[in-house]
């Protein structure tokens, strides 16, 4: 069962900065490729991050996070010691790899790129095919994945038994002399559920503090009137959905499909967020793109229509003029404004030790 609380509450123990709303005006009509003015339609929350949800049963302690963070950035938890949850979830890269796919303790490679971590408490699903419906779950699911971190989890808890830090790190925050699985697990979603992202550039705009130049405000506006706002929705620029958006006419990999063995999941992945996205390359659930020109490229002219269950919001979208180089200067640099440098920088999320 979740609780919510305000974000000011959290703030006072672990974050900085308060969240307000302020909608900003809207603009005139714009000119995408040159075709003249296109009246946008589509429009896109732009109020503050929603009510932080607690679990009631895991309520965040500074032990309790405190003991999450060091758990996080430990290569105890992986099966040779070599591999940290960190090693794949870097700080500055708004806690994804910059790789293509991750490789794991032996050397292999997965067949995903590694999802961005922040803001995860408003994610109802979680992994690109939403097979873990809560933080909770997800904190050891890599850690015994056998291409990942190749752990048990009992070797796991034997080493944090005979860790004389360990020991006392989650007795302030359990009241256990005996480690478990479920300490293990709610000490990492306590760290997890405080990684939070509200102080980009765009945020401070929401908030009154500051105004976007000319090019980031018509960044935008461009991005309204091409409908990515359709699945990058609501103030966490993602729509909590999963969607076949066209990559492969013939995908290999099923997606959600392959978790809920409905064929009407197949080939879809999770939207992730546009928050910080100028700093989480390479792109999509394979990252098999580079750049976020290459992203725009694609939805522009490459879109497999008839790949099956592809979401119906694309068949709008793609017909709209295509991005002048102007155009994408200014996409870019409403994109650049949608990075939050303290999540990037901010010692209370960094390695402790």
């Amino acid at each position: 069962m979740m609780r919510t609380i305000s974000l000011s509450a959290l703030c006072c123990i672990f974050l900085t900065g308060i969240l307000a709303s302020c909608t900003p005006d809207d603009p005139p009509p714009i000119v995408i490729g040159g075709d003249g003015p296109v009246q946008d339609t589509t429009l896109i929350s732009v109020t503050e991050l929603p009510s932080l949800r607690i679990p009631e049963d895991n309520p965040l302690t500074v032990a309790g996070v405190d003991l999450g963070r060091h758990l996080f950035y430990d290569k105890i938890m992986s099966g040779d010691q070599s591999m940290a949850c960190a090693t794949c979830h870097h700080q500055e890269k708004a806690f994804s790899d910059g790789l293509r796919v991750s490789a794991g303790i032996h050397g292999d490679s997965g067949t995903r790129n590694a999802m961005v971590i922040f803001n995860l408490m408003w994610t109802d699903s979680l992994f690109w095919d939403s097979r873990a419906g809560t933080l909770r779950q997800l904190a050891t699911m890599p850690i015994e994945n056998p291409v990942e971190m190749d752990a048990r989890v009992p070797d796991v808890l034997q080493r944090l038994n005979a860790s004389a830090m360990y020991r006392k790190k989650f007795y302030d925050a359990f009241q256990t002399d005996t480690i478990l699985e479920v300490h293990l697990s709610k000490a990492l979603e306590q760290f997890l559920l405080t990684i939070t992202s509200d102080n980009s550039k765009f945020d401070k705009f929401n908030r009154g503090e500051l105004q976007l130049t000319p090019s980031e405000a018509r960044g935008f506006e461009i991005l309204k009137v091409k409908g990515c706002f359709n699945c990058h929705s609501t103030s966490l620029m993602h729509d909590n959905i999963s969607h076949n958006t066209g990559l492969d006419k013939f995908p290999q990999d099923q997606g959600l499909g392959d978790f809920t063995h409905n064929s009407k999941d197949d080939f879809k992945f999770k939207t992730p967020s546009l928050r910080n996205i100028m700093v989480t390359s390479p792109y999509m659930h394979d990252g098999r793109f580079r750049t976020i020109e290459e992203v725009i490229h694609f939805y522009e002219s490459d879109v497999q229509f008839t790949s099956r269950n592809i979401t119906a919001d694309l068949m709008q979208i793609a017909p709209r003029n295509k991005l002048t180089t102007q155009d994408m200067t200014d996409v870019k640099a409403f994109l650049n404004a949608l990075t939050d440098e303290n999540l990037l920088t901010n010692k209370k999320f960094s390695d402790p030790f």
